[in-house]
């Protein structure tokens, strides 16, 4: 894999624009208490948009944050939308501080910013949640074909739960199988947490 600076992620999301959105987004709704007109959620590396879209038509408030411009161009409203999207084209690791929230939602994003980043930015989103505030997130475990890269972080399980010190992990996904990522063959081993903050 050529490195995330590398990769031409306009292509790649445009290609996945329209797939549905993860059965994740639905989990960390319940999780945060149900549908909430104008309660805020964090979408970190929005990629092609659908999960965003399904957070704003579910009524929510949604910051998406990415670092390809053309999704914007994805988030647009429509009258399915009982909520909004406000789109912020950066990179996650020059945000000083991110807005309060009540669901931090990030797939397949968090470790392609590397274990120093990763370790920066963590803090940083634990306190843009409330007690009661859900983290629904994926992270690179061990067993992951990028795992021997020094710029991309893969944890253990143990590392990863105690990321989640102060949170009642409520769910546990695990995906550790063959597949590919654009036109390389790939194992994949994701961790995905559904967690809620305790205090």
């Amino acid at each position: 894999m050529d490195t995330a600076e590398k990769v031409d992620w306009a292509a790649l999301n445009a290609h996945a624009a329209g797939r549905p959105a993860r059965r994740l987004v639905s989990k960390a709704i319940t999780a945060a208490g149900g549908d909430r007109p104008g309660g805020i959620v964090l979408d970190l590396g929005a990629g092609a948009g659908a999960d965003s879209l399904q957070f704003a038509r579910r009524g929510w408030t949604v910051h998406a944050y990415d670092a390809d411009d053309t999704l914007a161009a994805r988030l647009v409203e429509n009258e399915r939308m009982s909520g909004s999207v406000e789109f912020h084209h950066t990179d996650l690791t020059e945000v000083e501080r991110f807005p309060a929230a009540r669901i931090v939602y990030s797939t397949y994003t968090l470790g392609l910013l590397g274990p120093d980043a990763l370790a920066e930015i963590w803090p940083k989103l634990v306190a843009s949640l409330p007690r009661g505030g859900v983290m629904a997130v994926d992270m690179f475990g061990t067993n992951d074909t990028w795992a021997d890269r020094p710029d991309i972080a893969t944890l253990p399980v143990e590392e990863i739960d105690a990321m989640f010190r102060g949170f009642q992990i409520i769910d546990r996904s695990v995906r550790d199988e063959d597949g590919r990522f654009l036109a390389d063959r790939k194992h994949w081993h994701v961790i995905t947490t559904l967690a809620r903050k305790l205090n």
